[in-house]
């Protein structure tokens, strides 16, 4: 970065206009990594937004389906799902599903969003997290995954989006010079699907509602996976409750984890500035 005091620069802001900015792979992946946090947010009175990377059209079993007709289902799904949690703006930007790479692209619709919004904290998949299976001679029977290549990119995209792209003034110049948007700094960043663990959020009182959210992706469950969605949600939000009070010592009954980031931590008003002196 340069000198911000020099003539012609551009201030960076960094007052935030939502709370929190969550952007996922394809649709349902938010609802997945942050479902319950945000109906417990958006129940607090705070602003979200969520954007969706691709336009989820590999996300079915029946390839004659049309494109475009499953898109749009997949996204009424999703905009059905959002308004069950208390989101108040859903983006969908359309990138090919399966096929999302880190490009110049990708990176600046992002950066546009988050300096279009403006959001406090930014949650997103973590991008180091690639392969998530137990150990075969302590689990012989257990399976693992591995981490869709959507969900990597995505995190890449969104961390390259927030630094350095969307607080540079010679980043993406359009973006100012034409459509006036001025460079931003996001506060923090919080990782879902991550192995590095270090935020426990209680959603006790929100888990039955993230799974109420996930029942109106009807395209991606069948009728009696709907059903039992509420209680495998319980039984895997009760397992990371206990991670939670085991690794921080707290006495959470569900909650959700994150890898927390802080980028920015605001200065406290009510403490003076040392460097400042006071006028006679």
């Amino acid at each position: 970065m340069g000198d911000r005091t020099l003539p012609g620069a551009v201030e960076m802001l960094t007052t935030h206009d939502y709370e929190a900015m969550v952007i996922g792979a394809h649709p349902d992946d938010n609802d997945f990594g942050t479902g319950a946090t945000t109906a417990l947010w958006a129940r607090q009175g705070k602003k979200i937004v969520w954007v969706v990377m691709t336009d989820g059209t590999e996300g079915g079993e029946v390839p004659t389906q049309d494109d475009k007709e499953l898109m749009l289902l997949r996204e009424r799904e999703q905009t059905n799902a959002s308004k069950v949690l208390g989101v108040e703006k859903v983006e969908f930007l359309r990138f090919p599903d399966g096929h999302l790479t880190n490009t110049e692209e990708t990176r600046k619709a992002v950066v546009r969003l988050i300096r279009q919004y403006r959001p406090r904290v930014v949650f997103t998949h973590d991008p180091t997290q690639h392969i998530m299976a137990p150990d075969p001679d302590e689990n012989p029977t257990g399976t693992g995954y591995l981490n869709h290549p959507d969900h990597r990119a995505t995190g890449n995209i969104v961390l390259d989006a927030i630094f350095p792209f969307a607080g540079n003034p010679r980043s993406f110049r359009d973006l100012l010079l034409e459509e006036g948007l001025q460079p931003y700094r996001v506060n923090e960043v919080y990782l879902y699907g991550t192995g590095q663990a270090n935020t426990y959020i209680d959603v006790t009182e929100t888990i039955e509602i993230k799974g109420k959210g996930l029942q109106e992706h009807l395209s991606q469950f069948n009728p009696d996976d709907n059903q039992k969605m509420i209680e495998r949600l319980k039984e895997r939000a009760a397992w990371v409750a206990k991670e939670g009070n085991k690794a921080k010592g707290l006495d959470l009954q569900y909650a959700e984890a994150f890898r927390r980031i802080k980028l920015h931590v605001p200065p406290d008003p009510t403490i003076a500035d040392p460097t400042v002196e006071e006028e006679a």
